[in-house]
């Protein structure tokens, strides 16, 4: 096998799932809330596993103490060789414009102005601009500015300064009349600077660049056309000065390419603490780097077969429209993507503008892996229950009934009657010839009675019990699930720390679908 085989393990998820090379390359997104483990147990781990694989990279640090925490890991993983930190006050410097004009000369300005439409890019996301239009008129129009100023000024000097970009703009026609002012022509810069350029220039190309500035710039509202100039000027006036002017303007001493030999490259530029500034110079550096992954595979072999990572942990800080278009082809170039932030919607607001929530949904369905954490955010909850999806879910149902009743009646009657009659008679009767003599007695009475009485008792019980079977479709977890089953580490869970683990189009041994519960140890 190859040290760099896409198959080789990176991680045993279970003893029988494993977490691959191949795996890594199609991007890792971590979300949990704070205080959830996700950089001190998956983070931890999975940055561990790239040291340990070989891979160069490019770590960019949102909090002071990144810096630190990835000097340890190196340190733990045999790779603190490969360390190489970049500071606001250290000896290494990169300039970006001057590199990419020589690495591709004239060839190169396109990439140089895409360079320069990121870094506006950053700054609108970090100040957005009032009473501004459609962003996307926007886009297009500045990058038209910076297309028909920088190839003037190459032609002119033979490379392109940010000092002379400012200059050369500021000074451009306010109207079509302006351009043939005597008083404006001598006093402008732009006039200077396309006299300069005439005889390098072949004639297509300086009528097409006169004629934007004549005919388009000069034309335009004066509230866009002001609105243009101080974003350029607000965005990248910031790199004359200052540790920035040092680290992108001065000479060149690094490259993104050392990533490709295993230099692993810390822009310890903290966003918390160095602000727009520090988030400018790491959004900066990603673009390049990631430009320079994408074109690798031109490169000669030895520099196409080591693995390379971009890390990124509070990515919120640093996603820009540029980055779905990356993870969507960087896969070819060995180039493995791992992203943590808190929720869903902390990138909706970090990348601001049109359509906002599009964009992220676009940017996240790039992750084929996806570590759910510890969460109290409920859309990012409901997105994961909706990414695991329903499934059947058997349920048993039970029933147990009981009654009993009872009565008891008493009846009783009685009756009494009586009759009685009595009667008496006699006579007596004589005669003279004779004596006779006779009498008679009857009586007679009659008693009668009834006596009735009754008794009834009853008594009834009765049971019943009742048990079955349903089968309905319900989600595979609950969102609110993510709130509360998933451990969080520290003492009370005895630095155990627990997460979904999904990955796209796998189905893992241990669960038999998609998704398992992963256990890290802080």
């Amino acid at each position: 096998m190859r040290q760099f085989d896409l198959d080789t393990k990176l991680l045993h998820l279970t003893r029988d799932d494993a977490f691959t090379l191949r795996d890594a390359c199609q991007g890792v997104l971590v979300t949990g809330g704070t205080g959830s483990g996700k950089t001190s147990a998956s983070g931890a781990t999975l940055a561990g596993a790239y040291l340990r694989a070989g891979m160069g990279g490019v770590i960019m640090a949102a909090k002071p103490e990144e810096a630190e925490h990835w000097r340890r890991l190196a340190r733990e993983h045999g790779r603190i060789g490969s360390l190489m930190e970049i500071t606001p006050d250290g000896p290494h410097s990169y300039n970006f414009i001057a590199a990419e004009l020589a690495r591709q000369g004239i060839a190169g300005l396109n990439a140089v102005i895409e360079c320069l439409m990121r870094v506006l890019e950053m700054a609108r996301q970090a100040s957005p601009s009032p009473g501004r239009g459609s962003e996307q008129f926007w886009e297009d129009t500045t990058r038209q500015v910076l297309r028909h100023a920088i190839p003037v000024l190459y032609a002119t000097t033979g490379t392109v300064r940010i000092a002379d970009l400012l200059r050369f703009v500021r000074s451009a026609p306010q109207s079509p009349d302006q351009m043939h002012d005597p008083d404006w022509q001598r006093g402008s810069f732009f006039c200077e600077c396309f006299a300069r350029a005439a005889g390098v220039l072949d004639d297509a190309t300086g009528e097409r660049m006169v004629s934007y500035w004549r005919n388009d710039f000069a034309t335009l509202d004066p509230k866009t056309r002001g609105n243009i100039v101080i974003s350029l000027t607000t965005a990248l006036d910031r790199f004359q000065h200052g540790w920035l002017a040092r680290l992108f303007c001065g000479e060149t001493n690094f490259v993104p390419e050392l990533t490709f030999h295993g230099a692993i490259i810390l822009l310890n530029l903290p966003a918390l603490t160095l602000n727009e500034d520090g988030i400018i110079a790491q959004q900066l550096f990603k673009y390049v780097w990631q430009r320079a992954v994408l074109a690798r595979n031109a490169l000669p072999p030895e520099q196409q077969e080591r693995p390379v990572f971009l890390w990124a942990d509070e990515a919120q800080y640093f996603v820009n429209s540029f980055d779905a278009e990356y993870l969507s082809t960087c896969r070819g170039s060995r180039a493995c993507t791992v992203f943590l932030t808190q929720s869903l919607p902390t990138f909706y607001a970090r990348m601001g503008g049109e359509n906002a929530r599009d964009r992220v949904h676009h940017l996240v369905g790039n992750f084929a892996t996806r570590i759910w954490h510890n969460n109290a955010c409920a859309e990012t909850n409901e997105w994961a229950a909706k990414t695991l999806g329903r499934t059947v879910h058997t349920r048993a149902n039970f029933s147990e009934g009981h009654g009993s009743n009872s009565n008891v009646g008493l009846n009783m009657g009685e009756g009494t009657s009586w009759g009685r009659n009595w009667g008496s008679g006699g006579g007596t009767s004589s005669s003279q010839q004779g004596s006779s003599s006779s009498s008679n007695w009857s009586s007679g009475g009659s008693v009668g009675g009834n006596d009735s009485r009754g008794r009834n008792r009853g008594h009834g019980h009765s049971s019943n019990v009742s048990q079955g079977y349903s089968e309905q479709m319900d989600w595979l977890i609950e969102p609110r699930a993510f709130a509360h089953m998933l451990k969080t580490g520290g003492p009370t869970n005895g630095n155990r720390v627990s997460a979904v683990w999904f990955q796209a189009g796998r189905v893992f041994r241990a669960s038999g679908g998609n998704a398992l519960l992963a256990e890290f140890v802080q």
